[in-house]
């Protein structure tokens, strides 16, 4: 009995810690036709900044958005 409960606990803390999210992404815009992203990965500790046109990062968002919608 004491097994079976100490491999729930233990099944139920893993799965808790494999849900954690590692990348955020920020974006702010600079001026009306560019934006900075800013990505930061707490897994792995790294922070990334692009700068690219509003376009671009719209075009990626949509592409992102229909991926998500097909699975």
């Amino acid at each position: 009995m004491k097994n079976i409960i100490l491999i729930l606990l233990l099944s139920f803390s893993l799965t808790i810690n494999a849900q954690k999210k590692c990348i955020t992404v920020k974006v702010e815009k600079i001026e009306n036709y560019r934006v900075r992203v800013i990505t930061t990965d707490t897994c792995k500790k790294a922070i990334t900044v692009k700068t690219m046109l509003k376009k671009e990062w719209d075009s990626l968002q949509k592409k992102r958005k229909s991926r998500k919608t097909q699975k």
